[in-house]
């Protein structure tokens, strides 16, 4: 088995914090793909769109962080990252897409802006407070709960961890008003994985 990405990219992280979960990281090797790389047959015959991550088993390709995570899930069954209830396994996926539609625009806002050094002040103050209103939504539904489905880590907080990791590079700190976001992060920065895969 091989993971093919790139050791910043939030999506990779966010397959690597998984591995590191199951207990998997170490027999996992990470394969970097430049983003010349990426867009290169070799690159493009793993994903039709050039994108990271891909893990190969087996022979075979599989892209995308989420379809990764639900295969690494059924692999490597505990622990899971999935609730066995299912409306807190939807729910799961809700926070999987909403940290998909509502965190990555911003993010590559204020990422790719400053890689290429063309950000504005205007965009850096609107993706900030985008950001900022996903970190609102996350307090108020973090509010007397421990992890964001159920009462176990699953994907639903997984997925926000490689962000919470990426704050310091995009300038961002996690402000006093977000009590509930700051005790969460502060219990996801003593788990192993992330330790792992900073």
């Amino acid at each position: 088995m091989k993971l093919y990405g790139r050791p910043q990219s939030g999506y990779t992280k966010k397959v690597r914090i998984a591995l590191a979960e199951k207990g998997l990281l170490e027999d996992v090797p990470l394969v970097h793909v430049s983003k010349e790389e990426s867009k290169e047959p070799n690159h493009l015959a793993r994903h039709p769109l050039g994108l990271v991550p891909v893990l190969e088993h087996e022979g075979r390709f599989l892209a995308e962080s989420t379809a990764i995570i639900t295969f690494l899930d059924a692999y490597r069954p505990e622990p899971s990252l999935f609730p066995s209830d299912p409306w807190l396994r939807a729910e799961v996926t809700f926070w999987d897409r909403y940290f998909d539609q509502a965190s990555t625009p911003p993010v590559r806002v204020l990422m790719f802006g400053r890689e290429r050094g063309d950000l504005t002040a205007s965009q850096e103050a609107k993706a900030k407070a985008e950001l900022g209103t996903v970190f609102e939504y996350l307090d108020r539904s973090l509010s007397g709960r421990s992890f964001l489905v159920g009462d176990c880590f699953t994907l639903a907080d997984l997925a926000f961890m490689s962000r919470l990791q990426l704050l310091p590079l995009l300038e961002l700190e996690l402000p006093e008003s977000l009590p509930n976001v700051r005790a969460w992060r502060d219990r996801l920065e003593k788990r192993t994985s992330w330790s792992a895969v900073m």
